[in-house]
């Protein structure tokens, strides 16, 4: 194709909107800002940000949420360098993203001098795919190689190293038209039938629904799925909100964290593991899968990770929804054994009871019981509410005690369990669902990793409600100390003054010292426009006595 010759940053610019891109979220520099500059004449909307880690989570949350890549664009240095936390996470956690980082002219790419690195060295460590680009005609090549990449099963994150000349040369390449991945049919129908004899001839099989189960597509197919027979399902935290209100009887709990829980209680007794979409990185199988010798089916796009504890007798490898769909007639009709029936009643009574047991305390004389308050922000939220969760204990009470309904509605980052995630992802989800609830929950500590962002918040005029749950202590950590060490070290806060701290950003913030405040200024919040940040004290002195249920090892 000829075209009229144009600046190799307008046809970044243009492949990003052929792709159905959105949003960019960056901060500006010397080395991209022909890029800054094409964005000015359209094209994605730009979010300017206050740091890159925080537009990497954000760009990252928006693929998360729309299956469509968010993208992150940086200059160089330290602009990229500051991105790889938020790759990390995003490429652990299989959100689609992509980054463009600025570099130093091709001239000085190898000279000691102001900024320069070897960035694609640096950013191949932390994506799935890199690309330097080295000539203006291979730019819109690299970008939608990126954004394929990036969107391709395990998806993640990927990055495109543009230097500063090569963007400002003109080019005539183009991509005309955007090019997905393409899609792949069901697995083979002998195999799926051979899965359904299996299942049909077990006494207690169990769905283990993992992250790519959670894809809309296939959440769909999966409840029509439930929808015609018995069978008990086990949600991965990724997967949470797979079970809808209609199913509700399906759902035995959510695994990740604890021994002994409802759900890790039925997989240990099941002779069938249907595992869909499951990745180990959700939930190590040597964690749930004690008989390594257990018949487990592993439905997935991609290819089972042979491990010691997670060897599929069987796999249906394709289209996760399509072989959902070719496997529920030959289901269709299934009930449950007398004995599964009456285990999987227990179990969901045991979900019950611990819920009830940490509704009965709400408030001592240190604070509101997290448990407690985590119930009453589910009880006060719709099933269209996005939380995102950030790590610290209020991971652990969340994880636990907030059911959700639909999917990618709860956000966790059980990946790598990056601090600091909440708030953007929060501003993110805002902007994509704009008409729906937004919530987002933090410690006191992970909340000052990215609340400058409540800057950006305010810009953009989004709406949510941002709850902290404060102890001034990184908590999570001061626990597990106190069971390895008898004592902690290094983990002491400083108080802040959360009401001036959120005026000083267009932000409002309030202070409540009990269960029953803390729910009027919820609902109020939930109202309102802008930016609430509700700030309440809260109890963790149960902690050490809940982390003898943790796995060893899952919060280290």
């Amino acid at each position: 194709m000829t075209t009229q010759p144009t600046r190799s940053a307008q046809t970044v610019v243009d492949t990003l909107s052929a792709y159905g891109v959105r949003y960019v979220f960056g901060i500006p520099g010397a080395k991209i800002d022909a890029v800054f500059d094409a964005l000015a004449d359209g094209g994605p909307q730009l979010v300017l940000c206050r740091h890159e880690q925080n537009a990497a989570f954000m760009a990252a949350a928006v693929g998360r949420l729309t299956g469509t890549p968010g993208v992150a664009l940086v200059t160089s240095g330290p602009g990229t360098t500051n991105l790889a936390t938020g790759l990390v996470t995003a490429n652990t956690e299989q959100d689609p993203m992509v980054a463009i980082c600025g570099a130093v002219g091709r001239a000085d790419r190898l000279k000691r001098t102001h900024q320069s690195m070897n960035a694609a060295a640096l950013l191949d460590t932390v994506t799935k795919y890199t690309g330097e680009v080295t000539h203006p005609d291979n730019t819109p090549e690299a970008v939608a190689n990126a954004l394929r990449a990036a969107s391709t099963v395990p998806r993640g994150a990927a990055a495109v190293v543009l230097p500063a000349d090569v963007a400002a040369e003109p080019t005539t390449s183009t991509i005309a038209a955007p090019i997905p991945p393409a899609p792949l049919g069901a697995a083979p129908a002998e195999r799926i039938s051979r899965a359904a004899d299996l299942v049909r001839g077990a006494e207690r099989p169990v769905l283990l629904v993992g992250m790519r189960g959670g894809d809309p597509r296939a959440c769909a197919a999966l409840r029509d799925l439930l929808a015609v027979t018995e069978l008990p399902v086990v949600e991965t935290f990724q997967a949470a909100g797979v079970v809808s209100r209609d199913l509700e009887e399906h759902y035995l709990g959510r695994v990740g964290l604890f021994r002994n829980q409802p759900g890790d209680v039925l997989l240990a007794h099941a002779d069938v593991v249907l595992a869909v979409g499951f990745d180990p990185v959700e939930y190590d199988p040597r964690l749930w899968n004690l008989d390594p010798a257990r018949t487990v089916i592993h439905l997935d796009e991609i290819a089972a990770d042979i491990d010691t504890h997670y060897q599929p007798a069987l796999e249906l490898r394709g289209d996760v929804e399509a072989t959902l769909r070719a496997l529920t007639p030959e289901l269709s009709g299934l009930r449950s054994a007398e004995s599964a029936a009456a285990a999987a009643a227990e179990q969901r009574a045991a979900l019950v009871a611990i819920d009830a047991a940490a509704a009965a305390h709400p408030d001592t004389e240190v604070g509101v019981n997290p448990a407690a308050l985590v119930l009453k922000i589910r009880d006060l939220i719709d099933d269209d509410t996005t939380v995102a969760c950030d790590i610290g204990s209020n991971y652990i009470y969340t994880a636990r005690h907030l059911r959700a309904y639909e999917p990618r509605r709860l956000l966790f980052s059980n990946g790598q369990q990056t601090l600091g995630v909440a708030l953007p992802w929060a501003i993110a989800a805002a902007l994509v669902r704009p008409d729906s609830q937004v919530v987002s929950i933090s410690g006191d500590g992970g909340f000052l990793f990215s609340a400058q962002e409540l800057e950006t918040a305010a810009r953009l005029g989004v709406s949510f409600t941002h709850v902290l749950m404060r102890d001034d202590t990184y908590d999570m950590v001061g626990f597990q100390e106190k069971l390895k060490y008898g004592r902690e070290s290094g983990v002491q806060l400083g108080e802040y003054d959360i009401t001036h701290y959120a005026a000083a950003f267009g932000a409002k913030g309030v202070r409540v010292d009990s269960l029953a405040h803390f729910a009027t200024a919820f609902e109020k919040s939930l109202r309102d426009p802008g930016v609430t940040i509700i700030d309440v004290r809260v109890d963790y002195h149960a902690n050490t006595d809940l982390a003898k249920q943790l796995h060893t090892g899952v919060l280290d």
